[in-house]
């Protein structure tokens, strides 16, 4: 097999500014859900060749695994979690023959970047290219959410699936019609202007978003007030804080992620703990507007957004506190192909 023959696609992470929870189906579906994003230069690399009769050969760079299969029913009867969603993918995608998937994203799990929807995009466009289509980010998006959403059963939403797939800084807006993308614009420079003010940072602790998504979801079902109070909140500041981008108002911006991570606590208290708490308080006093976590929260990335002249200081502090620093930037492109990577 020729290296030609390996078809190999990027989906970038996101980094989730507010509305996180408002495309849940629960609550999208009856009031709609807006979410405000950006995609980084992190993300999940897949590689997709053909293999000779019904075979499926799976490498999962992040958890060390190699694994061969005689068909996708036997890599779906496999059992273990690590290769649920690759087993799920594949089983959306139909491939005709067999097929090698190689898998990796760099990142540790439960990062709350948004990984898993990165490798859905990343593996769905991987093996739409290897069976001759071109698919539209829309038409990527909706398959791998319909993989772990579907598939899976997991309780999540489809903004990552989407981020990923489309890329640059966008308002979803998520409802019983569909999505809706709204594109936010900016020059190079603006792009630069922006990316100056953020950091992430890693807690060091791994998070199981659908332990939390569940809970919201449970909570809308039930109709509780308060969770559909502050949900109605993240969607409201995830509309004004496109609104600052647009305009450029990086203080006004800034403002309203913190009041999003207050609304957000308020959705579900295992979001944040003492640690992460103290950690928001203590970037604050050092100069930040506002520190965040990337996703559903208790664990995971945290970014912060600061003047630039402050983000040193903010920094030093969160480094004593145990948080690890990660270099990115804003990447406003989505899924792609990009070069294969040797092979091993």
């Amino acid at each position: 097999m020729s290296p030609a023959d390996t078809v190999a696609a990027f989906a970038p992470c996101r980094l989730g500014f507010a509305g996180g929870g408002t495309d849940l189906p629960a609550y999208a579906e009856r009031f709609g859900g807006a979410v405000l994003s950006a995609t980084l230069n992190l993300g999940a690399r897949a590689e997709a060749r053909p293999l000779d009769g019904r075979r499926v050969l799976v490498r999962l760079d992040d958890f060390g695994l190699v694994a061969e299969y005689g068909d996708v029913d036997a890599l779906a009867a496999d059992g273990r979690a690590e290769t649920a969603l690759v087993a799920a993918l594949v089983a959306e995608a139909r491939p005709r023959g067999g097929v090698a998937l190689r898998v990796r994203t760099g990142l540790p799990p439960g990062s709350g970047l948004g990984a898993s929807g990165a490798v859905g995009v990343a593996v769905t466009y991987a093996l739409g290219r290897l069976a001759g289509r071109l698919p539209t980010p829309a038409e990527v998006a909706e398959a791998a959410s319909a993989a772990e959403i579907g598939r899976l059963g997991r309780p999540i939403g489809r903004q990552d699936q989407y981020a990923a797939a489309f890329g640059g800084l966008n308002l979803f807006r998520f409802g019983s019609g569909g999505v809706r993308r709204g594109e936010i614009l900016m020059r190079p420079a603006k792009w630069r202007e922006f990316a100056d003010h953020f950091m992430l940072f890693f807690s060091g602790r791994r998070r199981d978003s659908a332990e939390v998504l569940a809970g919201q979801r449970d909570r809308i079902a039930a109709g509780d007030e308060a969770t559909l109070a502050n949900l109605g909140r993240l969607k409201e500041l995830a509309v004004a804080m496109a609104d600052a981008a647009r305009a450029g108002d990086w203080p006004l911006f800034g403002e309203l992620l913190h009041r999003g991570w207050l609304a957000k606590t308020g959705v579900a208290a295992n979001v944040a703990d003492e640690r992460a708490v103290r950690a928001v308080a203590g970037a604050r006093e050092h100069g930040a507007w506002a520190m965040k976590v990337t996703g559903a929260g208790a664990g995971g990335f945290f970014f912060t957004m600061a003047p630039p002249a402050r983000r040193e200081d903010v920094a030093a502090f969160l480094a004593g506190e145990g948080f690890k620093r990660y270099e990115f930037y804003f990447d406003p492109r989505g899924v792609r192909e990009v070069r294969a990577l040797r092979r091993r």
